[in-house]
């Protein structure tokens, strides 16, 4: 009787091993599949950004287009101060803003400086009773003032936060 169970333990045993194993191979083939798969895209991708960079002239809306959403990172980052990883972003947006200015356009930084009257830009002002009696500072940028060679090609629209 104990020679019978101790057999059909084993076989159970055995049965669930087997399919475990077959399991495991299907999952590591899955793996093995989707692992290729991912490589390939990042070939590809890879592939596609270095036509893009290669190509000169970017167009020009192509270049407002990312300043302005450089200009979005960088509100959005203004405004949170203790936030993980906050440095490596801004480090990210300096080495974007490096790769315009190699390619000639500047991104006039605006974003936390005192607004000056007559500045080239469209603006709206707010009321800010945190600043200083008089004071009047850039808190957010919609559009960024971009030049090329050291000529505006796109105006800033800008909020600035006053307490006069």
């Amino acid at each position: 009787m104990f020679c019978i169970a101790l057999t059909a333990l084993m076989t159970v045993i055995a049965l669930i091993n087997k399919l475990n194993s077959r399991r495991l191979k299907n999952n590591v083939a899955a793996i093995v599949f989707k692992l290729r798969k991912t490589q390939k895209e990042n070939v590809s991708l890879k592939a596609e950004l270095a036509r893009i960079t290669s190509q000169r002239g970017i167009g020009e809306s192509t270049v407002l287009s990312l300043a302005g959403e450089i200009a979005r990172m960088e509100n959005n980052l203004y405004h949170m101060e203790d936030v993980r990883g906050r440095k490596q972003i801004l480090k990210a947006l300096e080495r974007m803003k490096g790769a315009f200015l190699a390619e000639d356009y500047y991104i006039v930084p605006l974003l936390g400086h005192p607004y000056v009257e007559g500045m080239n830009a469209k603006v709206v002002f707010v009321p800010d009773d945190s600043l200083e009696e008089g004071a009047s500072v850039i808190q957010s940028v919609q559009k960024p003032q971009v030049n090329y060679r050291g000529k505006m090609i796109q105006a800033a629209n800008i909020t600035v936060g006053q307490n006069m």
